[in-house]
């Protein structure tokens, strides 16, 4: 079987596509998946099933759903109880946020920004959406965020590994597109700014830097980091672009 929860939720096994309808369902399937290969206490999953509201016949309504769910599977015998909950059994390959993770792992231990950036984008190849489609549910919603996170750390990985490689008008053109999206994050701003200096183009770098300051103020009432202001100086000292250290410094992901 294949399970693939980063963006459109799914299920496949050799003979194609398994539907799987009602949010019940997939909400059931995706605490199942967060918390794979371990049982998941039944309370946890009438609590997310039920939004911690107070259901009557929770519990068979819950064994109902399993029982719907184990006959949707191709290999519904991997969906069993014990120790009393509900335990998913997915192996090794079968669940896209495992494969991303694992891609990810790999390019981050990696002092090659080559092979950093092709391992990073073979990663990115399986992200397609809003984990888990968006469900509203808080265990759902953290691990929703927990993954969105790590690819906006990835993206910004791979936008050092692509400076490195001396690729910086590329790398200026997806960045500028990472910031509109994420004005907030000082180390796509950093990158931002890196990339347009190492350009030839330093006025656009300075730009970027008042549009940092400017948001930075006006949304959190707080100057730019201190690693913003330094590259604004370096750049305004007329400092040879890329001298001295290469990477990005160890910024927050957001504005302090």
């Amino acid at each position: 079987m294949r399970f693939e929860v980063l963006g459109t939720f799914s299920i496949s096994s050799g003979s194609g596509s398994v539907p799987l309808h009602g949010r019940m369902r997939r909400t059931l399937l995706g605490v199942l998946l967060v918390r794979a290969n371990t049982f998941v206490p039944v309370n946890v999953l009438t609590e997310a099933l039920w939004d911690s509201k107070w259901e009557p016949r929770a519990v068979p309504k819950l064994h109902w759903h399993v029982h719907k769910l184990r006959q949707a599977l191709p290999e519904g015998d991997r969906l069993t109880f014990d120790n009393g909950g509900y335990r998913l059994e997915v192996h090794p390959g079968e669940l896209d946020v495992e494969t991303f993770e694992t891609l990810a792992g790999q390019a981050l231990k990696t002092a090659d920004p080559a092979q950093r950036a092709s391992l990073i984008r073979q990663a990115l190849t399986h992200w397609h959406g809003a984990p888990y489609e968006g469900l509203d549910v808080p265990l759902l919603s953290d691990e929703t965020m927990r993954l969105s996170e790590h690819r906006l750390v990835l993206l910004e990985e791979l936008y050092q590994a692509e400076l490195e490689l001396g690729r910086h008008a590329s790398a200026a053109v997806e960045l500028a597109d990472l910031v509109r999206r994420q004005p907030l994050r000082q180390r796509a701003q950093y990158l931002l700014m890196d990339a347009l200096w190492r350009a030839g183009r330093t006025s656009e770098a300075l730009a970027a830097y008042r549009r940092a300051f400017r948001v930075s103020v006006d949304q959190l009432g707080l100057e730019p980091g201190p690693e913003l202001r330094l590259l604004e100086r370096r750049i305004l000292a007329g400092e040879v672009a890329g001298a001295g250290a290469h990477r990005a410094p160890a910024l927050l992901h957001r504005a302090r």
